[in-house]
């Protein structure tokens, strides 16, 4: 089950000025091309990118991406700065910026887990996966 229109509309989104909103909407359509590649043994629960960007012969870049979400700080379920875990990015909706939050999330750091899910991408379609 394709979800191609989804894709294109997160893939395309995002004005280059707008890291985070880039980041979101990248980590979206990644989700969605990998859920549609593994749509042949069954529909994948979950944002567990991580898990599958492993699965697809890339565990180095997950971890990366684990690394570089980690260092980001969200506002978790009870109202405390909390890491983005890469199982659940969505959190990343909720992250606390610098600008907001002296001493969080920098913009900076937001680019740099931006390039691991490019460098994610630019793997996985070298090894096929239509993304």
């Amino acid at each position: 089950m394709p979800h191609l229109y989804n894709r294109n509309a997160f893939q395309g989104l995002a004005a280059a000025s707008d890291v985070l909103l880039r980041l979101y909407c990248a980590l979206v359509a990644l989700e969605l091309g990998l859920k549609d590649h593994f749509s042949g043994t069954g529909w994948r629960n979950g944002h567990r990118i991580g898990d599958w960007v492993a699965e697809l012969g890339e565990p180095a870049l997950g971890v990366q991406l684990e690394s570089r979400l980690s260092t980001l700080q969200c506002t978790g379920r009870d109202g405390n700065a909390a890491p983005v875990a890469i199982n659940s990015y969505p959190d990343i909706r909720y992250v606390r910026h610098e600008t907001d939050f002296p001493g969080a999330s920098t913009s900076g750091q937001i680019g740099d887990a931006l390039q691991v899910v490019s460098d994610i991408i630019n793997a996985l379609r070298g090894r096929g996966v239509a993304l």
